[in-house]
C-alpha cells in the first residue's frame, strides 16, 4: 500500500522552518540502520512558510483517500487518512529545507519530502528522496485533544470533516 500521506510523505509536508532543536540528527540517529539516505535539495526559503508548528496540510491519494498532517509543538506530528487516526510520530526540518518524518513506534523509517515554492498561498509541490511528487494543501489546524480524566470520552482533533 503506498503512503501518500505527508509523513508518509510522509506523504508531505515542508521546511524552511525553524529546525527543531537538533531534531534531524536525532531522528537519523533513530533510524540508523534502515538504509534511508537522503540527498540535500536546494530550497527557496524566503518562499516557503516561516514555520510549521501549529499548522495542517492535506495530501488526496490516487485511491481518493485524504491524508491530513498536524504539525504539533515538540516536533511531533499526527497523521489522519479519511478522519481517522492513521500515523504519528516525530517530525523536523533539516539543514537542506527537507521536511522529514519518524514514525511510532521505534523501528520506523525516516522519510524526508523537499518543499517547493508555495502557490496561491496554500499548496505547494513536495518531493520525495525517490523522486515522488506529491500536491499538499493547507488544512485547518486543530491541536491535539487531551484525554479526558477518568471515564470520559477521548477525542482527536483533526476528524478531516471538511
Amino acid at each position: 500500500m503506498a503512503r501518500l500521506s505527508l509523513p508518509a510523505l510522509a506523504s508531505i509536508a515542508l521546511a524552511a522552518c525553524t529546525p527543531q532543536d537538533g531534531a534531524t540528527g536525532e531522528l537519523a540517529e533513530q533510524a540508523a540502520g534502515t538504509g534511508q539516505v537522503a540527498e540535500p535539495v536546494e530550497a527557496d526559503p524566503a518562499e516557503l512558510p516561516d514555520e510549521f508548528v501549529r499548522t495542517a496540510w492535506r495530501v488526496v491519494a490516487a485511491d481518493g483517500a485524504r491524508y491530513t498532517t498536524y504539525f504539533d509543538e515538540g516536533g511531533r506530528y499526527r497523521d489522519f487518512r479519511n478522519g481517522d487516526p492513521w500515523q504519528e510520530g516525530g517530525w523536523e526540518t533539516d539543514a537542506e529545507g527537507q521536511l522529514c518524518f519518524l514514525p511510532d513506534p521505534e523501528g520506523g523509517v525516516l522519510r524526508c519530502w523537499q518543499p517547493d515554492r508555495m502557490q496561491d498561498d496554500n499548496r505547494m509541490i513536495a518531493t520525495s528522496e525517490g523522486g515522488q511528487r506529491i500536491r499538499i494543501e493547507r488544512a485547518d489546524y486543530s491541536p491535539p485533544v487531551e484525554p479526558v480524566a477518568e471515564g470520559g470520552d477521548q477525542g482527536n482533533a483533526g476528524d478531516d470533516t471538511e
